[in-house]
């Protein structure tokens, strides 16, 4: 999933052992129902941390 995400101009992120099992619930849903709006939101949020933390790098 992160070289596709760099591969678009996307940082890569880290699924944290938290949100571990919400990846996977999302990941599951996209692929038995086509409905991907949980695994987007999940990858989005993801893709904000790690903005956030290039930034105070920064």
């Amino acid at each position: 999933m992160n070289l596709d995400l760099m591969n678009h101009g996307f940082n890569p992120v880290i699924i944290k052992k938290e949100d571990r099992l919400k990846y996977y619930e999302a990941l599951d849903k996209a692929h038995t129902t086509g409905n991907y709006t949980d695994f987007i939101k999940l990858i989005t949020k993801l893709e904000i941390e790690m903005l956030k933390k290039y930034l105070e790098l920064l």
